[in-house]
């Protein structure tokens, strides 16, 4: 049985009020156990609404304020990608156990630096990789855990985004970080392997400061292959995945694996469910973040219990993976070093 004190309440903060930020808030608002005691954005209708609707969280528009003055036992971090450093190393320096939303940041050094501050605290750090958390993939991984792939051939991903999104990440983002992270992040978990070398291709059509596209080969010292497809040109007449209240689009993904003796494919535009409306046809999520009789189910809820049980009752790592994070990042840098440079890169096995 859990000690007293690991039952208590945890205070939780959590900076970055944008449309990813709203859904972890919904989650963590309704969690037992757990008090959404403070917020965070610079922008102050955000934050006025948030605290509306949470009245016990208090409202900050600076971090470092926040964690000074707020009282709490973690923080969720879902600010914009350059921010998580930083932001990651003021919490540790603290003992904060710490949640940051995906990439872990947008730089190896950065990374490491994240990874050895969280190490010298002692505290928890969880890296927001969802798909780990969604029944589908975790299927998969079973079935892979279980032999009955075989041996892993090669693997396919594609992440292609509505282009009417690309202007809130094109200037802030390589997509390679924002997008294929995730797939990555999967390839790592299926394989279990490092990647040894990568190709790449990418192209700039919007002359934002990152492309729109990304085409990039891996190969890993288990001799498996892995494609990765990325863009932010789906049209908006596509069929929308991603529908709220302030957003709607579409994530065009498919995770592909041929084995030895099996294949297997998970594709989002898929579902069963679809809604038929003259605008557009909506095909809702269901699996990561649904809004079910006004509450966020899902993955996106596993994932921010798994992270709160490690803080509550000192759980080991299991699903989450905080090395494969910050091989990710080391394969993401890769990537984006070899599409710009045209050339192969060599990684240390």
């Amino acid at each position: 049985m859990a000690s007293r004190e690991a039952l208590e309440r945890l205070r939780v903060g959590l900076s970055g009020l944008g449309r990813f930020g709203k859904l972890h808030a919904s989650v963590l608002g309704d969690m037992p156990g757990v008090t959404l005691a403070a917020v965070c954005d610079p922008l102050p209708n955000e934050v006025a609404a948030m605290t509306a609707r949470y009245p016990e969280a208090v409202g900050y528009d600076d971090y470092e304020a926040m964690l000074e003055n707020a009282e709490l036992d973690a923080v969720f971090i879902v600010s914009p990608e350059p921010l998580h450093p930083a932001q990651c190393l003021a919490a540790f320096g603290r003992g904060i156990p710490v949640f940051t939303e995906k990439p872990l940041a947008t730089a190896v050094d950065e990374g490491e630096r994240i990874v050895a501050a969280a190490n010298e605290a002692g505290v928890p750090l969880q890296v927001g990789f969802v798909l780990r958390f969604d029944v589908q993939h975790a299927l998969l991984k079973a079935e892979i855990d279980s032999g009955a792939l075989g041996k892993i051939v090669s693997l396919r991903a594609k992440r292609n985004c509505s282009r009417a999104w690309f202007a809130d990440f094109g200037d802030r983002a390589h997509t390679m970080y924002e997008t294929s992270i995730h797939d990555i992040d999967l390839f790592l978990w299926y394989t279990g392997s490092p990647v040894v070398r990568v190709q790449a291709v990418e192209r700039n059509l919007s002359g934002m400061r990152y492309p729109d596209g990304c085409w990039a080969m891996l190969e890993f010292a288990s001799g498996a292959v892995g494609i990765i497809e990325t863009s932010w040109l789906v049209p908006d007449g596509a069929p929308a995945n991603v529908v709220t209240p302030t957003w709607r689009g579409t994530i065009d993904s498919e995770l592909e694996i041929i084995g030895e003796t099996a294949t297997s494919r998970i594709r989002a535009l898929d579902g069963p469910f679809s809604i038929w409306q003259e605008a557009y046809t909506a095909i809702p999520e269901t699996g990561l973040w649904p809004e079910v009789n006004g509450a966020v189910a899902g993955a996106l809820r596993a994932e921010d219990a798994h992270f709160l049980d490690r803080v509550r009752y000192g759980a080991p790592e299991s699903t989450a993976s905080v090395a494969d994070a910050l091989d990710g990042l080391r394969i993401a840098e890769a990537i984006v070093t070899a599409a710009a440079g045209r050339h192969p890169v060599e990684l240390e096995s």
